[in-house]
């Protein structure tokens, strides 16, 4: 049966994981729609950090309490997991740029 820590635990990737998805989703849909990588990128990893900083910050409330083993392992795991996030993050989004901006190119000429 799962603890009380299990389950926190999984809420918490789920949360990070949730914060990934939905800085990509929001990203993609914004280039291509405005065609400004640059910009749209930063504000979808300040908005990635943001949403992995206050689920670190929960962690936080939630383990302090608990165990502090769980709480430096957690807080470990929350700040590699934002880390890699934000990597993957840009390293996607600089992959599909070029497919992105040309859905956005499209999109402008069969405007015009």
């Amino acid at each position: 049966m799962l603890e009380r820590s299990d389950i926190a635990l999984m809420i918490y990737i789920g949360f990070m994981i949730f914060a990934w998805s939905i800085g990509y989703i929001f990203d993609s849909k914004m280039i291509k729609k405005t065609g400004l990588f640059g910009s749209q990128t930063l504000i979808v990893s300040v908005i990635n950090f943001s949403i992995g900083f206050c689920v670190i910050l929960g962690w936080f409330f939630f383990s302090w309490g608990v165990n502090e083993f769980i709480f430096f392992g957690g807080l470990i795991l929350g700040i590699g997991m934002l880390v890699a996030s934000q990597v993957a993050l840009l390293i996607l989004l600089l992959v599909k740029k070029k497919q992105m901006m040309q859905i956005y190119n499209n999109n402008i000429n069969n405007n015009s």
